[in-house]
């Protein structure tokens, strides 16, 4: 039941749930007598399908694939991660060794994979005519030409003129991307934003590292590694300090910026910019800047990261202390606590009254205790009115948050509702029944998972205000509330 549901589950959107997920898919058991069951299957199949090849990859490896228990089909699908796993690492001479044995062995990758992977390493080994050869059976019995094989071939064989290189078709195919990534590094070709997009966890490496690839195009492939934890701020940092801007261009950084068409490179100028400021004030001026723009960017987090070492240079005084908020935030955003409570305390001698104030010290005390009373304190104690909630859907899955938090000092009972229908999809009824028959009978582990087959694609203020009851009481149970604190912050967020 699990297996076939699940199989629709493409898209967590809570990182809490998604990375809790992950960790369960990769920590299974496989010295069990049944590993060679469905189960198994399923899971690597499932870690594959969401990104982590890596992790597929190394549950399939601790498996005896020569094995006579496990099936043809199963069998082929466990040398298709094999294989393009070693291609996005980058591991050729692997690859290379790897394909002769599925070749002996009669392996059958889809979308020609492996006569793919063929032809490219006869072509790396020089061996130009058989691979044409080969190439040349491939096209014929193909239904549907690979026109961005074809072009990446032709170019390693050199057979045109000039070595222009025509820019690949989008490609739809995950089982062919790696083999595509690998064919332009070893050629030095730009890789494009489509690597990103079909597989941003394992393809956003090879992005950065293309010298051939659009600058923009390689630090948005950065901004999504760093966000997925694959690479450090400093590695970040780097990259921006190699966009190569002219002294011109620093001159007049209003005009510069207005001429810059993406947010990719204004980052990067912002950074720069910042770093050859000689006086304080001026280099303050950059940060304030740089911070609003990240902000309406989604990339605030970023810029507060990339500029810690520049805010630890600043001193808290009395002629900066209005703009103390926003360098508290920074300081929150990078845990150095110690110094956001300076610049905090700076800001509070002439703005009491700032709410922001009162946000800044919770998030504070929410990083520094792992307990859900902060939580529960901060919105009991902040006068919080639903007013500042403009629709009544947030409304609604506001209240069952108080609810659940059983705070009894907000309320919205007098609330004068005006839709009294609700366009929010709810799971089936048997879905939602056997949700809660297994809250009833402690089933933890199938609760979480059967709560993540009835969010498919859905931020927590999408589901309907019954189904975030039942799924708050469902991450209550689960590892005895574990991952409570961080999904209500995900809800407040």
């Amino acid at each position: 039941f699990l297996s076939i549901h699940l199989e629709t589950l493409k898209n967590i959107k809570s990182k809490t749930l998604h990375r809790e997920f992950v960790n369960i898919l990769s920590n299974i058991e496989l010295e069990d007598e049944n590993i060679y069951d469905d189960k198994v299957y399923f899971v690597i199949k499932k870690l594959y399908e969401i990104g982590e090849i890596e992790k597929a990859y190394d549950l399939v490896s601790k498996i005896n694939l020569e094995s006579a228990n496990i099936d043809k089909l199963t069998l082929e699908f466990f040398y298709l991660i094999k294989l393009n796993y070693l291609f996005s690492s980058y591991k050729l001479s692997e690859v290379c060794n790897l394909r002769l044995i599925l070749l002996e062995k009669s392996i059958n990758l889809p979308k020609n994979l492996l006569e793919k992977s063929d032809i490219f390493c006869l072509t790396l080994e020089n061996k130009f005519s058989e691979a044409k050869l080969i190439n040349s059976l491939l096209t014929e019995s193909e239904t549907s030409k690979d026109e961005n094989f074809q072009k990446l071939f032709n170019f390693m064989l050199l057979d045109q003129n000039t070595n222009s290189f025509i820019p690949l078709a989008k490609i739809k195919s995950k089982d062919l991307v790696f083999l595509y990534s690998a064919m332009l590094r070893i050629n030095e070709l730009p890789l494009d934003k489509d690597f990103i997009e079909v597989d941003p966890l394992n393809l956003s490496i090879p992005v950065i590292l293309s010298e051939s690839t659009s600058m923009d195009i390689r630090i948005k492939a950065a901004h999504r590694a760093y966000e997925d934890d694959l690479i450090s701020i400093n590695s970040l940092s780097a990259l921006y300090q190699s966009v190569d801007f002219s002294s011109k261009q620093f001159d007049d950084p209003d005009k510069t910026i207005s001429n810059i068409d993406n947010n990719e490179l204004i980052m990067a100028y912002y950074y720069q910019l910042a770093n050859i400021q000689i006086f304080p004030d001026e280099r303050l001026d950059v940060i304030l800047k740089y911070f609003d723009f990240a902000k309406k960017s989604g990339l605030e987090n970023i810029a507060y990261a990339i500029t810690e070492k520049i805010i630890e240079s600043f001193t808290p005084t009395a002629e900066n202390s209005q703009i103390g908020i926003e360098i508290a935030f920074a300081n929150i955003a990078n845990k150095n606590f110690d110094d956001a409570l300076k610049w905090l305390n700076l800001y509070e001698i002439n703005n009491s009254k700032d709410k922001k104030i009162d946000y800044a010290k919770f998030l504070i005390d929410l990083n520094q205790n792992d307990n859900l009373n902060t939580v529960i304190n901060f919105l009991s104690d902040s006068n919080f009115n639903f007013d500042q909630i403009n629709n009544q859907s947030s409304q609604e899955s506001f209240q069952v948050l108080i609810d659940f938090l059983k705070i009894e000092n907000i309320s919205n009972k007098n609330f004068k509702y005006s839709n009294i229908s609700d366009d929010r999809i709810m799971p089936s009824y048997f879905l939602m029944n056997d949700i809660k028959r297994n809250i009833l009978e402690d089933n933890d582990l199938t609760v979480f998972v059967l709560s993540l087959i009835s969010m498919q694609n859905k931020n927590w203020i999408e589901l309907h205000p019954e189904h975030l009851i039942l799924t708050l009481e469902a991450m209550n149970l689960y590892n005895d509330g574990s991952l409570k604190k961080q999904i209500i912050i995900e809800i407040l967020n």
